[in-house]
């Protein structure tokens, strides 16, 4: 758990409440500092002073949810201020919950796992990944279509049904879960404030940033998804490069090991009326890439829907 207050006894006191019912917790004394903080430390819930000196609560919350690595992270915010007017407010503002000092311990605790527990069952996220879900993915795709120039990148595992039928679901999952990693850590390593991840479900993955990215991204992903892949097979299939299966009239098969298409679409306000008809887009570039063996990524030059309808 992160703690952000500007009053140090404030701060020791509520450490001293929270580890003493388990949380460890880690406190800053500057607002300014609370972002850096919570990308360092990514932890699973911010306890947030709204009064913060130079800064406030309130800014340093639209921080987090401007970051792709921090949107998720439940924040419940510190405050003096009772008004159901103050707490509405900021609880629209995207905040999990509210507490009001003086606190009591174990109302602030109690409140505190709340908080996670909904988080972690009903927050759309998705389970294998923990990235953002479906929801969350239209939403943001919906938020910058008619505000913002941005790239809208489709990854998809190629003959990945064919590994998971050899290996069991469990060892899919692996490849599922190593694909999600090489995303998030490929785009913490080229920051930009940008950047949106999130696992559409199965082996679909959606990424948002700026458009002069978009081809340097997506050559980076799939150069380390192509190292990585070979140590998730058995030694013979990855000596031999293929794994061998059977189909139902008996006939025996050879598929490649699974590599992965990158489906780019260019996006410019006006370009398309909605979350879904970029998405489609997305989904048809895909579908040419995966037609060409081993990885790739296709951008496509055509020009959007909405443009020539005029």
């Amino acid at each position: 758990m992160l703690v952000v207050d500007d009053e140090a006894q404030v701060l020791q006191l509520l450490k001293r409440v929270l580890e003493r019912a388990g949380f460890e917790a880690i406190t800053v004394d500057d607002g300014r500092a609370a972002h850096d903080a919570a990308v360092a430390w990514r932890p699973d819930i911010i306890l947030l002073d709204l009064m913060l000196g130079s800064t406030t609560g309130d800014q340093v919350l639209a921080e987090l949810r401007k970051d792709f690595r921090t949107r998720l992270i439940p924040v419940v915010f510190l405050t003096v201020r009772s008004s159901i007017k103050d707490k509405v407010e900021h609880l629209m503002a995207g905040a999990d919950d509210y507490v009001t000092k003086p606190f009591i311990g174990e109302e602030l605790v109690a409140r505190l796992r709340a908080v996670i527990m909904r988080a972690t069952t009903t927050r759309e996220l998705s389970p294998l990944t923990g990235m953002s879900g479906n929801s969350d993915i239209m939403r943001e795709i919906s938020h910058r279509l008619h505000a913002h120039e941005f790239a809208c990148l489709y990854p998809d595992i190629d003959n990945f049904k064919s590994y998971n039928d050899h290996y069991g679901f469990i060892r899919g999952d692996d490849v599922i879960k190593t694909l999600a990693s090489i995303i998030l850590e490929v785009l913490e390593e080229n920051f930009s404030p940008s950047h949106f991840a999130g696992h559409v479900g199965g082996d679909d993955f959606v990424i948002l940033t700026d458009q002069s990215l978009a081809e340097d991204l997506a050559s980076e992903i799939i150069h380390r998804f192509d190292q990585e892949v070979p140590a998730l097979y058995d030694l013979v299939d990855r000596e031999r490069g293929w794994i061998e299966s059977e189909d139902r009239t008996g006939h025996m098969h050879h598929t490649p090991l699974v590599s992965l298409s990158i489906g780019i679409v260019m996006s410019k306000p006006g370009h398309f009326s909605s979350a879904p008809a970029l998405a489609s887009r997305a989904a048809e570039v895909k579908g040419v890439a995966k037609r060409i063996p081993g990885s790739k990524w296709i951008v496509d030059r055509r020009r959007p829907p909405e443009s020539r309808l005029r």
